[in-house]
């Protein structure tokens, strides 16, 4: 599915998994926006939660229904961390 109006959402997040069921789900929760969008595949990450903070990159349909891809980087250093590709 190709989107060719989407916008990337941008800030400080915190990320979370929901691993009840059969699969596991990440939050991302974006702190500057109060936004909320859900991935089921789960990055690479050593430590998750509301106490690590990460920077983030979301993108989404501009209507924010529909999440299309991450980037996930280092709070302090800005280092790309994962991304969804």
């Amino acid at each position: 599915m190709l989107f060719k109006e989407y916008v990337v959402v941008k800030g400080n997040c915190t990320i979370e998994i929901d691993s009840a069921g059969r699969s596991s789900e990440a939050v991302f929760k974006i702190r500057d926006t109060d936004d909320v969008f859900y991935f089921r595949d789960i990055p690479d990450l050593d430590s998750y939660g509301r106490a690590v903070p990460y920077y983030c990159e979301v993108t989404v349909t501009k209507d924010h229904a529909f999440e299309i891809g991450y980037k996930i980087y280092d709070a302090k250093s800005k280092k790309l961390i994962q991304t969804s590709d």
